[in-house]
């Protein structure tokens, strides 16, 4: 809620629902009042992802100047990529995080039924429904993840990849280590989880979880990598070997006529007949 000067901790809606009563971290408690005014979600949503990238724009030329600053008389010696928000990166991120966001909640909604059958298998409990979306697309909560991502495009994946908070990045690593179960997408898998890494070391390595996952992800995803390598180096095989038959196959010889003519003469001088006499 804008206004508030912290985090809010506490929200309560009137029995009528004309407004609402707000408790914000820097201790104080506001009340919103309702408004005839209609709110169009695709309006504020293209707002707020001005704002965010106004204020990103801001604040990597304020490090852009800091880094000048500090440059003077030394030496850089690491350099890093160059990137740029843009509406396309922050919309991209936002598809992401509502991918992952749709996906957290299919599989625990999931999960939680699991449980309870499992807790009391004599109730017939019903199963959840389906997200609208998946059922739409067909597709698992992990395959729509990755489905989202591959839509992203190459120039703007690992921009895209910058907006998300590191909490949606915990549960991206989680998809991960599906998809490297699974065999799915090698080559994207990889890129991601090797930005991914690259961009958030220090918070992954400090995260306990973490270490059983990405153990998981180097075993599942090293097995994978060796499969696509065996693979290519098969098909590289049988390419060279259909080359090889078609060189063969359709090249042809060309000899010089006097060759030729010699080899005919020197068949001729053989066969030689001589007369006998009775």
């Amino acid at each position: 809620l804008t206004g508030s000067h912290g985090d809010i901790w506490a929200l309560a809606v009137a029995k009528h629902g004309n407004f609402v009563v707000a408790s914000s971290q820097d201790r104080s408690i506001r009340i919103w009042d309702k408004t005839e005014e209609p709110l169009f979600l695709e309006e504020e949503r293209e707002r707020e992802l001005e704002e965010l990238y106004d204020r990103g724009l801001e604040e990597s030329l304020d490090r852009d100047e800091g880094a000048v600053g500090e440059s003077e008389g030394m030496e850089i010696e690491e350099s890093q990529r160059a990137g740029k928000a843009t509406m396309e990166t922050l919309k991209a991120g936002e598809r992401i995080m509502e991918a992952l966001d749709l996906a957290d909640d299919e599989r625990k909604k999931w999960s939680d039924y699991e449980e309870r059958k499992r807790k009391m298998p004599h109730l017939n409990t019903a199963p959840p429904e389906t997200n609208a979306i998946l059922l739409y697309e067909k597709l698992t909560p992990e395959a729509h993840v990755l489905r989202t991502i591959e839509r992203v495009r190459a120039a703007e994946l690992e921009d895209a990849l910058l907006a998300l908070p590191f909490s949606r990045v915990l549960s991206l690593m989680a998809y991960i280590d599906i998809w490297a179960r699974r065999d799915w997408n090698t080559p994207l898998t990889c890129r991601v989880l090797f930005f991914m890494l690259k961009t958030h070391q220090n918070q992954i390595v400090a995260t306990r979880i973490m270490r059983s996952r990405l153990d998981s992800i180097r075993k599942h995803l090293r097995a994978g990598v060796n499969q696509q390598r065996d693979q290519i180096g098969y098909n590289l095989a049988a390419l060279a070997s259909l080359r090889t038959e078609w060189e063969a196959n359709a090249t042809a010889e060309f000899f010089d006529e006097k060759d030729i003519q010699k080899v005919l003469d020197g068949q001729l001088k053989k066969r030689k007949f001589t007369g006998i006499k009775a």
